[in-house]
């Protein structure tokens, strides 16, 4: 029997009580704090005690003792994550690749650095990639194409054979072809992310955010209706970054804060970050300020959240500079 308390820390009842915890928060965190935390059957009785200070996880100064650990896990696992992205961003800036090999590429050495993997054409399949230009410019559709590849005794690089799938998703990526809608919709992709971000941000679940949006009368580029599935995947591709202004980023952030603030501290008001954080934040995300400077200063935060750049951040204004751009 598996009791679940949070994903850094897990009881299990077997022969022995443990709580566990992340392998890089016990390395830097507990560490300091205690040694690793067991239970010892006294008595028939089931008792979390920590080694070192003696100090019984069941009471008030354990359950204390718990909470101190999970904020020092939820920081490193958000430093950890960081480092991460800083790396690979760093590899890729170098000129160096990381991550799946795309389609029509393959990975080789890197000749100045042998740590490192970059990107030449692979012959065989970029003859595939040209014959499937040729083939659609002669009007042969995709279940054909695969049809005409198995009886070639070519195969995929996953799989077993080609599929009418397989060649339009790789299409897809290959930017050989472009994702058509099918249902007619009055609203954009635009408009149904911004909506699913504000739901986000007021603590909605996936699931009432698909039947939020099935009520509202929201349709999804393919199928009836929006499922928790399938918001699940939008919420995988949206960047918070992309489809909000800088003023929604902030309120959408802001309004996290204070639902996490009041699910931890209930009787204690929720006081807002001050604008120099805040600042710094919006330099972080990569916004700009209305003169296309990456530093913001604390009174343009504030003139933002006032809503005096509403109408340069607006939608239609954002696409005019990225088309300048």
């Amino acid at each position: 029997m598996k009791s679940r308390m949070s994903r850094e820390v897990q009881v299990r009842f077997c022969e022995s009580v443990r709580v566990r915890f992340p392998r890089a928060t016990r390395r830097r965190s507990i560490r300091h704090f205690c040694e690793i935390y067991e239970t010892y059957f006294r008595d028939g009785a089931k008792e979390l005690v920590a080694i070192r200070e003696a100090i019984r996880l069941d009471s008030a100064l354990g359950r204390a003792l718990i909470s101190i650990l999970l904020v020092f896990a939820q920081m490193e696992r958000e430093a950890v994550g960081e480092r991460t992205r800083e790396a690979i961003q760093h590899i890729r800036r170098s000129g160096y690749h990381f991550g799946k090999v795309p389609y029509g590429k393959r990975a080789v050495r890197a000749p100045d650095n042998a740590r490192m993997k970059v990107l030449i054409d692979d012959d065989a399949e970029q003859a595939i990639i040209a014959q499937f230009n040729e083939w659609a410019a002669a009007g042969i559709g995709v279940s054909e194409m695969a049809s005409r590849l198995n009886m070639a005794g070519i195969k995929p690089r996953q799989g077993a054979r080609w599929t009418k799938h397989t060649i339009y998703n790789l299409r897809l990526r290959l930017s050989q072809i472009q994702s058509r809608a099918v249902n007619a919709r009055s609203r954009t992709d635009e408009d149904v992310k911004d909506r699913m971000l504000e739901l986000r941000a007021r603590g909605h679940t996936h699931a009432q955010v698909a039947s939020i949006l099935n009520e509202l009368g929201f349709l999804p580029m393919k199928g009836r209706r929006f499922t928790e599935r399938s918001v699940r995947k939008l919420f995988g591709r949206c960047r918070e970054t992309r489809v909000l202004s800088p003023r929604r980023f902030l309120e959408a952030m802001l309004e996290r804060m204070r639902r996490e603030h009041e699910a931890v501290e209930p009787d204690a008001p929720f006081e807002r970050p001050g604008f120099p954080t805040l600042a710094k934040v919006l330099g972080d995300a990569g916004y700009v300020t209305p003169k296309g400077r990456a530093h913001w200063w604390p009174a343009q935060v504030q003139q933002l959240l006032e809503g005096r750049f509403d109408r340069y951040y607006s939608r239609a204004a954002r696409s005019e500079i990225t088309h300048s751009e």
